[in-house]
């Protein structure tokens, strides 16, 4: 990638066609040497190229243009590297204005981790799934509770100790009111 340099002939002069310089980087690189080239050195910023084919320009601009396009190009290199090394990429709020009015944040960073009716189906099964639940006798829903929904779920051999029965008779016990709640959630 090819870079040019523009500096003032006049850097008192507005930036118009008649008062530039153009260097190659050697040429850039003896002026930045010289006692004036010292004093304008931070009156330089970088246009970075569009495509790769495309040529970066450093331009003489001032000093507070100067910084601002550092700064962007901080940003810039930032938001590139982040991306290169997590595949995360950022985009800034104020780019929202920039490319459409109509858009929102929603409409222009989706989420595509979410799934919104996915998760409303869920909860809507979770809800029929408790109310099914209820319909259990008082022994069954005991033991699905117990095994499957309470905050500190048991195994069935836990189960059994704290109620005095034996594993397999709360496989067997088990399995029923399994049985039992899949009839309550078809009808």
């Amino acid at each position: 990638m090819r870079k040019i340099y523009l500096v003032k002939k006049d850097p008192e002069l507005p930036a118009d066609g008649n008062n530039w310089i153009v260097m190659s980087g050697h040429e850039f690189a003896m002026f930045m040497q010289t006692p004036e080239g010292k004093q304008r050195k931070n009156n330089f910023g970088q246009l970075d190229a569009c495509t790769m084919d495309d040529v970066i320009i450093v331009a003489e601009c001032g000093v507070d243009t100067a910084k601002r396009w550092r700064s962007e190009k901080d940003k810039q290199d930032h938001s590139k590297k982040l991306k290169d090394d997590s595949g995360i990429e950022i985009y800034s709020y104020e780019a929202l204005d920039k490319i459409d009015q109509e858009l929102t944040g929603e409409e222009w960073l989706v989420d595509t981790g979410c799934n919104v009716e996915a998760e409303v189906q869920q909860k809507m099964q979770i809800e029929e799934l408790y109310k099914a639940v209820e319909l259990l006798d008082e022994a069954d829903r005991l033991l699905i509770s117990s095994l499957y929904l309470s905050k500190k779920v048991m195994t069935a051999v836990e189960f059994g100790k704290a109620h005095g029965f034996s594993p397999q008779l709360i496989q067997y016990y088990k399995r029923r009111a399994l049985s039992r709640l899949k009839k309550i959630l078809e009808n």
